[in-house]
């Protein structure tokens, strides 16, 4: 088979590789000129792996979308809406888009699945969803790692389940694409709170307890987007979440241990070279849960410190405060 991977950042270079292993061909569209020369020239753009030879990278939005049927959406969730923008120039009919990225998009607050159905009028093949508790520094490595392939379209997740599966990378099926979405995107924001209250001293019982609340709000707001609670207690709702909130793998994990030694939220985004998904999701989950009345205290207690409506102290002293 073949496949486009539209980003080739940390996680879809990665998933080139995992492509490439099961003797598929791939395409990688990349925007950055950096993270292009080092793929040009053979290299993982984050880590010091050398990628499997034979695939191409491109700098043609048009090139990579003409070069497969099966296209990886590799990017962050905030750039979303600039590629369907881009897709509404373009034949989709044939084209089956696999969502590796973890986000909603605003201002509609909805779920990558949700806004391709909306801006696209469902004029594409299938919408997948490949999600769950995985680093791309082990993928990378072939270390063993479990994924869900999610999507109404029973066909083509077996097709593209069967496309990723190899020694190293076992794929679940589901039916429950929202769930899937919305625990890979929720669990995000709980990272940032874990590497918060890690930062300023909370221990194991701590985060213990922060991984359960922390689910509780994943579920209650998988609830509002219709989501199954089984897809809560799999791999893309407490398997991501512990993956995510507990790991320095985690850059939404290491982004809350900044944002508690007194980094502020632009300052880290500055800093690092890739996007935290986590403040993004913790300003929208914020707006969503006021606005629909939905439970979430440790989330909108983290929006307020990340956002300047409380301080660090105010947060240490609040944070599992009227939580039951």
């Amino acid at each position: 088979m073949k496949f486009s991977i539209i980003g080739g950042g940390a996680w879809g270079s990665t998933l080139a590789q995992v492509l490439m292993d099961n003797g598929h061909k791939v395409m990688i569209y990349e925007k950055n000129l950096t993270n292009r020369t080092k793929l040009k020239s053979g290299y993982h753009p984050f880590f010091k792996n050398e990628l499997p030879k034979g695939y191409h990278v491109v700098s043609s939005f048009e090139e990579a979308m003409n070069y497969s049927d099966y296209i990886v959406l590799a990017v962050p969730s905030r750039f979303i809406i600039d590629i369907i923008n881009s897709l509404k120039k373009i034949d989709v009919s044939k084209k089956v888009f696999i969502n590796v990225s973890k986000g909603f998009i605003l201002p509609k607050m909805k779920t990558v699945s949700q806004s391709f159905n909306e801006y696209l009028n469902e004029k594409y093949k299938a919408f997948i969803s490949l999600s769950g508790p995985s680093h791309a520094e082990e993928v990378i490595e072939r270390k063993m790692t479990c994924l869900v392939c999610s999507s109404k379209n029973k066909k083509e997740v077996d097709i593209v389940s069967s496309a990723f599966t190899n020694n190293y990378l076992n794929i679940s099926k589901s039916s429950d694409i929202i769930g899937c979405e919305v625990g890979g995107a929720t669990k995000n924001a709980i990272a940032v709170t874990s590497g918060i209250i890690t930062s300023l001293g909370f221990g194991e019982n701590a985060r213990a307890a922060l991984i359960t609340l922390g689910l509780k709000e994943i579920k209650s707001i998988s609830s509002f987007f219709k989501g199954k609670e089984t897809t809560t207690y799999g791999l893309t709702g407490i398997g991501d979440l512990i993956v995510t909130a507990l790991s320095m793998n985690s850059r939404n994990f290491k982004a809350g241990l900044n944002i508690g030694k007194g980094k502020s939220r632009i300052q880290i985004e500055t800093e690092e070279k890739q996007t935290i998904e986590g403040f993004d999701i913790i300003f929208a989950i914020n707006e969503l849960t006021i606005k629909e009345q939905i439970k979430s205290p440790l989330i909108n207690k983290t929006y307020e410190l990340i956002y300047g409506k409380i301080s660090l102290e105010d947060f240490k002293k609040t944070i599992f405060h009227n939580i039951k």
